[in-house]
């Protein structure tokens, strides 16, 4: 008697720990899951563009110029620094691309995987919100069609990139 409960025993731990957690509902970040300095790797448009004009697009930015190079984000407590590109296209038809480091600094929030990110430039007072994504070392957010216009530059409709729907940025550690 006393064999076969202890089989019973050892089959039932057995069963209990090789079973996997079943919850397969992703956790909410915390700013401690992004806490840190974080480089762009691509930098994903809706469709491909040529920003340099040298007859080949991509999807992927980062391979049309090297302006987003020193893109970086960095996220401290409940402040952040955010160096980008600022991307004017100049010209009589908008061929030639120009760029140049900005930095925003500010405060911001992460609650349900929504960033809140508000900056003061010039006394005006600037609030963005995106769904970010983490996955291993890969930060990930996207912006929309309007958030595209005023990053680009492009409120000249005559820019062959002035209909991009989303830019989609990913960030490695």
């Amino acid at each position: 008697m006393k064999l076969i409960s202890y089989s019973i025993i050892l089959i039932l731990a057995s069963v209990l720990i090789s079973c996997d957690d079943d919850d397969t509902t992703p956790q909410p970040l915390t700013q401690g899951d992004i806490q840190g300095e974080w480089f762009l790797n691509e930098l994903n448009a809706s469709e491909p563009v040529d920003l340099n004009n040298d007859g080949n697009s991509s999807i992927d930015l980062t391979q049309e110029t090297s302006c987003f190079d020193g893109m970086v984000v960095n996220f401290e407590d409940d402040t952040y620094q955010f160096t980008y590109p600022k991307i004017n296209f100049t010209g009589e038809n908008n061929e030639t691309l120009n760029c140049g480091d900005t930095l925003n600094t500010g405060i911001y929030t992460l609650d349900n995987n929504i960033l809140t990110a508000t900056t003061t430039i010039d006394d005006s007072t600037t609030t963005e919100s995106v769904n970010v994504e983490l996955n291993n070392n890969q930060l990930k957010f996207t912006i929309t069609s309007s958030q595209v216009s005023e990053y680009l530059d492009l409120e000249n409709n005559s820019n062959e990139n002035s209909d991009l729907e989303f830019l989609e940025f990913v960030f490695e550690k």
